[in-house]
């Protein structure tokens, strides 16, 4: 992911751990330990619609940091597994909705079934570990993330949303949603067209969180029911700096950050481990019925807004970092703008 920082989950959800290899983030950036924590109790289990499972997330990292700031060499994050319970998994048929049967013919039937391997929302852990990194070192650049839930079950209201989780957990059954992911003093200038495109570069990040299925910038699909001179966003000077008078766009451009706020909206798919009975196929390949007995969310998007934003914060890092570069070598160059 990125020119500049790249990051690689490892782990399964019930082995012996979980984490990230992290490599390219800059020297001298404090660990906020606090930060960190505050992240991962975010994104940890709570509540009535969140799974009964209580993993601690005693966080360690293990290379890259020296006297509490990162040293610019690789870090790795680790997160021990504490509350599994793998007999839930046994001889389980393929899950409608999760990735068993895909990654059973992806390895030819070496995959991991137990909560999912690697597959699993588990692994979203050193993520948001990683993502609280980056975003020690952005907000030092004024560039702060922040999101909220839009939606559950397809409602707005608050109190709407809780009867809609409690009649789904009542009759065994999940509920979606939709996250609004907000970037404010990201600088104009970033990401460039087609294959250097911003857009691109967050859509494939937040794409790569498993239980996202669509990410909107701006007016997203609204976009298409307006005219021109409805979608457009009219320039203005302002004390000296151009803006835009709205903001449809979505902060991006060809590609390329307008340094109007970034606005995204992800659609977040329903916990698909439902205890309701499901038709599927064993592992023998004959016709089954499933009622799934394990711990589970009545809806995802409660825990995933920090793992969005974590994602988010790590492309918006790389996309800062090669911006610097651009500048350093305009300045070498004596180019002026």
């Amino acid at each position: 992911m990125g020119k500049n920082i790249s990051i690689t989950l490892f782990g399964e959800s019930h082995g012996k751990g979980v984490g990230a290899l992290l490599t390219g983030m800059p020297p001298h950036i404090p660990v906020d330990a606090a930060a960190i924590e505050r992240a991962l109790a975010r994104r940890r289990p709570g509540g009535d619609y969140a799974t009964p499972r209580r993993e601690p997330d005693p966080w360690d990292i293990l290379s890259g940091t020296y006297r509490g700031k990162t040293t610019g060499d690789p870090i790795a994050i680790w997160i021990p597994n504490k509350d599994v319970k793998s007999e839930d998994y046994e001889n389980m048929p393929y899950r409608p909705g999760h990735g068993d049967y895909t990654a059973h013919v992806k390895s030819f039937g070496a995959d991991d079934p137990r909560g999912g391997g690697y597959r699993s929302g588990r692994l979203t852990a050193p993520l948001v570990v990683a993502g609280s990194l980056a975003s020690t070192l952005l907000e030092k650049q004024n560039i702060k993330i922040t999101s909220r839930i839009a939606e559950i079950g397809g409602e707005t209201d608050p109190l709407k949303q809780k009867k809609a989780l409690e009649q789904a957990k009542k009759e065994g059954d999940s509920l979606g949603g939709m996250v609004h992911i907000t970037i404010i003093g990201a600088p104009a200038g970033m990401g460039g067209p087609r294959e250097a495109s911003a857009q691109s570069a967050l859509a494939h990040a937040l794409y790569a969180v498993g239980a996202v299925k669509s990410v909107a910038f701006g007016a997203g699909e609204d976009a298409a029911r307006l005219k021109g001179s409805e979608n457009n966003d009219p320039y203005i000077e302002e004390k000296g700096k151009i803006k835009t008078a709205s903001n449809h766009a979505g902060g991006i451009l060809s590609g390329i950050t307008t340094g109007e706020p970034i606005e995204i909206t992800v659609a977040v798919k329903p916990t698909p481990s439902i205890s309701k009975p499901q038709h599927t196929v064993d592992r023998q390949g004959k016709n089954t019925v499933l009622e799934i007995a394990g711990r589970h969310d009545t809806a995802i998007v409660g825990r995933i807004p920090v793992v969005l934003e974590s994602a988010a914060a790590l492309t918006i890092l790389d996309l800062w970092i090669e911006r610097q570069k651009e500048i350093a070598l305009r300045e070498k160059t004596g180019e002026k703008q």
